[in-house]
């Protein structure tokens, strides 16, 4: 391709950034940038969503994707993003840094044991004009300190796009009580082959057995002797569901599926220190002090650990005596919880001073990272 002009463009089209390849007067390759905010329990942090990565099969093989997304990733350092996350195929954005974060969970009930329950709410299709106010209250308070959850802005959040899978539609159901008022919702998919829900909220655990007997019901009109959730096994309606006998089961991807890679280190460890500091206090050793960098291959960064708090600001490495070191993409495992330091210790490539330990696995628990199918992009 030596002399042939090649540019990599964008441009904003509502609130998604467009970019593409431009080669030989042609757009041949493409993907979208959305500007999000996902939580890391009581932190915000700003996400840079990569989606609909595709080249045109003619122009494949060729290098294309590989300028997009360093341009895409450039952009997100000098435009402010903390993090960059995709749902992607294995092998190829590791490249990039980005590493596998997301589990996926599923709950399997038998259809009969549900049928116990009692409908004691009133069932009604979602209306976006009429229940959304109250439902994205129902997804902020239950979603509020779930790792990874997509924080939904009213101004921006348009619905439910789709059910369990990237193109299958989907059915949301609203339970109201007997004031009119939503206690919950379920978001199904909107086929006859099986009875799966995509995302459950609830204002009040007094929806849940009502929840369950609409699904007992919806199952056995469709013949369906087993019921699918895709909740994580935390969730308090899989907690509920326990009673009833079911399956939970939590499946990890060697590469892959959802991925996330920092961007900017200093200012995504500055805004999850409002986290950090709660899991410290609420911890035995709360009253713990000490101070540490973090030096991965993109920056370091200081975290000092003094009067119940933890403090973050830049540092040069050789400023601390002790040190957790590692690459950025395990760091990205270690912030969301979906690895511990013990674990990461066992790699060559990670090395942390004694000392550190206890006070690490107090601020990077293990967790249940999830973005729920209707913020998926």
């Amino acid at each position: 391709m030596a002399g042939t002009e090649i540019r990599i463009e964008r441009e904003m089209r509502g609130k998604v950034h467009y970019f593409w390849v431009n080669y030989e007067g042609k757009d041949v390759s493409r993907l979208l940038l959305f500007d999000l905010n996902v939580r890391f329990g009581e932190a915000v942090v700003r996400m840079g969503g990569i989606g609909g990565v595709e080249t045109d099969e003619a122009y494949r093989m060729r290098g294309f994707a590989r300028r997009l997304l360093d341009a895409t990733n450039k952009y997100m350092k000098e435009a402010g993003f903390d993090i960059g996350g995709l749902f992607g195929i294995p092998n190829f954005y590791e490249r990039w840094g980005y590493i596998t974060v997301l589990p996926e969970y599923r709950l399997f009930l038998p259809t009969e044991n549900l049928k116990v329950a009692k409908l004691r709410h009133s069932v009604v299709n979602y209306d976006n004009t009429l229940h959304k106010s109250e439902v994205l209250k129902i997804y902020e308070a239950n979603n509020r300190r779930r790792i990874c959850s997509v924080v939904r802005k009213p101004e921006d959040w348009s619905g439910f796009p789709r059910g369990t899978e990237w193109f299958v539609k989907v059915n949301v159901k609203v339970f109201l009580n007997e004031t009119g008022g939503v206690e919950g919702y379920l978001s199904i998919d909107d086929v006859s082959e099986r009875t799966a829900v995509a995302e459950v909220g609830f204002a009040t655990p007094k929806v849940f057995e009502s929840m369950a007997a609409f699904l007992a019901q919806r199952a056995s009109e469709f013949g369906h002797n087993e019921i699918t959730l895709l909740v994580p096994p935390d969730h308090e309606f899989a907690i509920y569901l326990r009673q009833f006998g079911c399956t939970a089961t939590e499946e990890f991807f060697r590469s892959g599926e959802g991925m996330m890679r920092v961007i900017n280190l200093e200012s995504l460890m500055q805004k999850l220190s409002v986290e950090l500091t709660k899991r410290l206090k609420n911890s035995p050793i709360r009253d713990h002090s000490c101070t540490f960098a973090i030096v991965t291959d993109i920056g370091s960064v200081k975290v000092e650990v003094c009067n119940s708090q933890v403090l973050i600001s830049p540092c040069e490495p050789q400023e601390a005596d002790d040190k957790l070191e590692l690459p950025q993409s395990k760091l990205m495992q270690l912030l969301t919880g979906y690895q511990t330091i013990a674990i990461l210790l066992v790699d060559d490539d990670v090395h942390c001073s004694p000392s550190l330990v206890p006070i690490l696995d107090v601020l990077f628990p293990p967790a249940y990272p999830y973005i729920w199918w209707a913020d998926r992009i």
